[in-house]
Formats: structure tokens, sequence, C-alpha cells
């Protein structure tokens, strides 16, 4: 035990990461804002004291709340400005600070001074909304803009552990969405954007998606068909973009470096020609929107490029841990985000299975063979250690991914990346050539992709995974990665990473199937309910703006897909007794009604829980008046989650 132990103790920065995550994921999941003075500082004392403190409990206990109250600081820093009611109307005078080209609508983001989202803000301060429109005006970035808008506030959650679009959207400093009833638009000559002028030169798709990173190019049937392949990844900029324009990039200086004697016998070309790159993806990262993901991708090969410059192995999970330190300071938010949770788990994955890989010579036969060995292995290693994350984030397992990943993923790396690059910049000058080569190339892809796609169990749903779940099932991988080994006659003791990670893994499992599911959903307002009648979920009340991620995220629950019909429940009057072998449930939806039922509903027996649109209070039956979001299992298990946090609405 002592030998592994100390075998451990060189390995600690490794957990570094993993550690302050866990103490940032609590704070971002707790259902209300927990009451600390100060973070700042209490977020500066704890730094030092785990870089001065040699203590090792002391040091995972610091680098944990480190991790808790650094996120609280970071959420009360960024202190986007919020709505004051949920949805509004209201007269907006502002400009275009970016445009989305979706395939099925026009949306624009508009930065206005934030006191016209809210009277009780300051006018110096601004707030970004985001608004579609029914036509497609002649608008580009700089453009201001005035007219009336309908906005509404992000949704929240609407059941525990799932998407939060309000979160996303603070850290995201998005205010509000909805769309332009009408406008008058105040064309700004002077500013011209390049992205704007490259997407009406280009008019293309492909160009909006993979160089100018527009969200939802392309239309949402193909989106699915990538989706279910398991690349869906290629439509959002980030690490597998700026890996290969980095590389091309790269490769491009360096021959044109090479063939300069005068530079080559000074200083090695690879210097010059990773400056360069590393300037070519500046530009890059500029032209394709600068999101989040790309960010964080430009981030990761700056540090794999600063780390072949100085000598370092690029293939070394302290180099990953490094990456995800820096990111996680940038913005702590990231780790909860799927691009970020899917990034690093196929790059760890991928590092943990590469990096004892040794160099055999071999001859051009073994060298195909191996290449196509290791192609295989990467997909399948990189598929296996996002699994958890596409299934907590999407509800489904991408069955034949590897076909995609093997066959199809190289088809854009080699072919539809680069043709699109080189089609775009021609098209400048009016030159298509190239970008109807590459249309061709995807129409043919598209059609591999859909013949996988509707092969049997290409598709296949899942209920929703609890974070408690999920983190089970990272313990579990970061076990089998960062658990050193040594060797012992003891076959446990030699592949104790193997054991533990499988243990946590196999008591994750355990827990996700045997969790039942849930018979009766409720929001927090209690405004949009659904029960469970044979499997099938029935809602209250028709799809709305306000409500509308709740319908999908409770389909999740019980295993429905998103494309299955709204079934609708009509509660006679506004009042509804719901029926279960081991319970019964009033659901009050009017005032009126609450006045003429509430009475005889509290006394009566069978009844055991309460549910109304109004925050009706009651001694007489106060334990079976429910309140806030709420979810019922069949046991009568009652689990709630609420909407109090600062990018919440505050009642």
């Amino acid at each position: 035990m002592k030998k592994f132990l100390e075998n451990q103790y060189k390995n600690l920065f490794l957990w570094t990461p993993f550690i302050m995550s866990l103490g940032a994921a609590l704070y971002f999941s707790l259902d209300y804002e927990p009451n600390f003075n100060f973070p700042i500082l209490i977020s500066i004392l704890l730094g030092t004291i785990i870089l001065k403190n040699k203590n090792i409990l002391i040091r995972i206990s610091a680098l944990f709340l480190f991790g808790f109250f650094y996120s609280m600081s970071f959420t009360n820093i960024i202190n986007t400005p919020q709505l004051k009611h949920s949805d509004n109307i209201i007269n907006i005078n502002g400009y275009v600070s970016d445009i989305d080209f979706t395939n099925e609508s026009y949306r624009i983001f508009i930065k206005i001074p934030a006191n016209q989202i809210n009277p009780d803000l300051s006018a110096t301060k601004s707030a970004v909304i985001r608004v579609s429109f029914n036509d497609n005006p002649d608008i580009n970035i700089g453009d201001k803009i005035s007219g009336t808008v309908k906005i509404f506030h992000p949704s929240p959650k609407f059941a525990p552990d799932s998407f939060d679009f309000a979160r996303w959207s603070y850290f995201n400093k998005l205010s509000g969405s909805g769309f332009m009833l009408d406008y008058k638009i105040d064309k700004n000559i002077e500013h011209k954007n390049i992205r704007n002028y490259i997407h009406n030169k280009a008019k293309s798709n492909l160009t909006d998606a993979l160089v100018l990173g527009y969200k939802k190019s392309i239309p949402d049937s193909e989106a699915k068909i990538w989706k279910t392949i398991g690349i869906g990844h290629v439509w959002s900029i980030s690490g597998f973009h700026m890996t290969l324009v980095g590389g091309w990039l790269f490769a491009l200086f360096y021959l044109i470096f090479r063939s300069v004697p005068y530079i080559t016998k000074r200083i090695p070309a690879k210097y010059p020609s990773f400056c360069c790159a590393w300037l070519g993806l500046i530009f890059y990262l500029y032209i394709s929107g600068t999101s989040v993901a790309t960010i964080r991708a430009f981030l990761m090969t700056t540090l794999i490029f600063a780390a072949t410059l100085f000598g370092r192995n690029i293939l070394s999970l302290r180099n990953a841990v490094l990456a995800f330190l820096c990111i996680f300071l940038i913005n702590p938010f990231y780790i909860m985000t799927a691009g970020f949770q899917l990034s690093f788990a196929a790059i760890f994955g991928l590092l943990w299975f590469f990096e004892n890989k040794e160099y055999v010579k071999r001859n051009f036969i073994n060298k195909i063979i191996y290449t196509i060995y290791m192609s295989f292995m990467s997909a399948t290693t990189a598929t296996i250690f996002t699994l958890p994350f596409i299934i907590a984030h999407f509800g489904y397992i991408p069955l034949y991914s590897l076909i995609g990943n093997i066959i199809i993923l190289p088809i854009f790396s080699v072919a539809i990346m680069p043709l699109i690059i080189i089609g775009t910049i021609f098209s400048l000058f009016d030159k298509f050539l190239f970008i109807d080569i590459t249309n061709k190339i995807y129409s043919v892809t598209l059609h591999i992709a859909e013949y996988v796609n509707n092969l049997p169990y290409a598709d296949i749903h899942l209920p929703n995974l609890s974070n408690s779940v999920l983190l089970l099932f990272i313990i579990g991988l970061i076990c089998i990665i960062l658990i050193k080994t040594y060797d012992s006659k003891n076959l446990l003791i030699k592949n104790i990473n193997y054991v533990s990670g499988i243990i946590f893994i196999t008591f994750a499992t355990v827990i996700y199937i045997a969790k039942p599911y849930p018979l009766f959903f409720a929001s927090d307002d209690h405004e949009l309910v659904g029960f469970v009648y044979d499997n099938k979920l029935k809602f209250n009340k028709s799809k709305s703006a306000k409500h509308y991620f709740a319908f999908n995220t409770w389909r999740t629950f019980i295993n429905e897909k998103e494309s299955d019909k709204n079934n609708r429940i009509k509660c006679k009057d506004g009042f509804c007794i719901y029926k279960t072998a081991k319970w019964n449930l009033a659901y009050m939806q009017k005032f009126t009604t609450i006045m003429n039922n509430f009475d005889k509903t509290c006394e009566n027996e069978d009844i055991k829980y309460i549910v109304t649109t109004f925050d009706v209070k009651s001694d007489k039956c106060k334990d079976k008046i429910l309140h806030e979001g709420i979810i019922i299992y069949p046991s009568g298990k009652i689990t709630n989650f609420s909407n109090h946090r600062p990018w919440h609405i505050q009642h």
C-alpha cells in the first residue's frame, strides 16, 4: 500500500483540474445561490494555500473550494443584464453585433443599452438580445437598428440535472431572445465586416458552417444525420477544425521557409512556420465568430504549438491538464458545456491510449496495417470516453459512430475542409469551381451518411442521465487514466486502475438502468404540467416560448423522442385528478377552480399531493401542497428543483 501511495503522489498534479472542476460543478448545479460574502478574497486565499501548503489533504480541500468560490466570483463579475419580466414587448434602439445566417431563419444579435430591457438598470451598461425575422432583411454587422421586439427571458431548467438555457445564456452574455415585430435599419456604410463580406460572396452553406462558424447553416434534417453517425461536431468550429487548419498552415509555411536558405541556415524552419501558422489561426478565429468552442480550441492548439516549439512532448497528459487549467481560469462555466466535456474526454482518452506507445520500425505493408489499426483504435477510444457525455447531453447512443469516424470524418479532413477553404478564397474573386467541387463531394458523403443513418438501431434513444451518475462515470474513466500502477504478483494491484474504473462504471450503469421513470412533471411556476399515461407523456397546454425546452426535456426522462407528438390532456374547468397505483394528485390551474375545489380536495384522504398555479398556503394541508418545480416517481418520491440563481428572473 505504501508503494502504491508513493506512486500516486508523483501523479497528483494530473488530478488538479478534476478536483477544481468538482467544486465548480457543485456551485453551478445548486438550486439556490450560496450566501457567501467576498468570494473573490476567499478565492485568492485558497489559491495561496494551494501554492504554499504541502499537506496533501489540505491542498485537495483547497482545490475543491477554490473551484467553488472561483466560479462564484466569476458569476458575480459577469453580471449579465436580466429582463425585468419573463416576456416583454419593448422598443429597442441599438446596433447589430453579430448575425446567424441559419438555414431555417434569420437571426441577429443586437447590442442595446441595458435600461431598454430593464428600467432598473443603467443606460451605460450594455445588453445583447437575439431576435429572429420572418423575412430576410438587408442587414450587416454594425448597422443601427430600431423597432419593436417580443423578447423572452431565456428558459430555466425544467427538471433536475437538465439543460438550463438561462444559465448558458448568462455566461454567453445573452440577455434574452425573441422576434422582431417591426424595425427600421440605418445602414452603417463605414462599418465593413469581413464575415458578412465573405458570406455574401461565397453564398455557400458549407462556407457559412465550416469557415465562418455560423450556427445551423445546414438543414436540420441533414444535421440530424451527422449527429446520428457521431460526427455532428464538424458543424461547430472547434478542435477538429483548428487542428486541421493549423496543420495545413504549418505545412505550407514550412515548405516556404525550407526553400529560403537565408532563414534555414540561421534557425530551423519550424520556428517561423509555427509563428506564421499561429497568426493564421488568429485570423481563422476572428472570421469564424470567436465562439466559446472556437476560443477553447484555439487555446488548446496554441499550447500544442508552444509544446512543439520548446521541445516538449505534445502527447502528454500534463500538457492536457495545463490546457484544462488555462481554460478553466478563463471561464469556469466551460466545464458545464457539452463541447468542453466531449473535447477533453476524447483528448484524455487518446493521450492515455497513445502515451506509452513506442516507435517501431515497420515495412511499407506493416505501416499500412498499423495505420488502419491505430485509426480504428483511436476512433474506438474516443467513442468510449465520450459516450457517457453524449448520453447525458443528447440522450442517445450513436451506434454507428465508429463508421462515421473511420470512414466519413477522413473525407471531411482531407477533402471537404481544405477544398471549402480554398473555394471560399477563390469565391472572393468570383471563381466558384472549388465550391462546386466541394458541394458534389459533400453530396456523395451525405448519401453515404444517409445509408448508415437508415441502418437498424442507428439512433438509440435513452432516458435522462443524472449528474450523480455522470460523475460516477467520470470518476471511473479518470481512475483508468490517472491511477499509476506498478509490477506486482498480485493481479488486483497490478491492474488497480482498471479494477477501480470498472467498479465505478458498473455502479453508475446499475443505478442508471435501475432508476424508474417519473410519472408527473411540473414547471417551477406550475403553469405547465405533464402526466404519464401508459408510458406516454401528456401535457396540459400547447408548446409555447415560455416553456419551450420543457417538452423535450421531460420526454428524455421517460425515453420518448423529440419528434413524438405533443399529446394534450384537457383539465375540465382547469381541474385534474391524476391517479396512480400508489398515490393520487390534484392539479388546479385557475383561480376560480382553486376557490371552488381547494377545501374538499384538502380534506380528501385519497389525494396525496396538490399542485396549483398560485402559491397557495394552508396550515390544514400544508404537507399536501407542492411548491417549486417537481418530478414525482411511481413510489411517490418527489424530486424538487428551483430556479433562484443569478441567471434566472429574480421574483
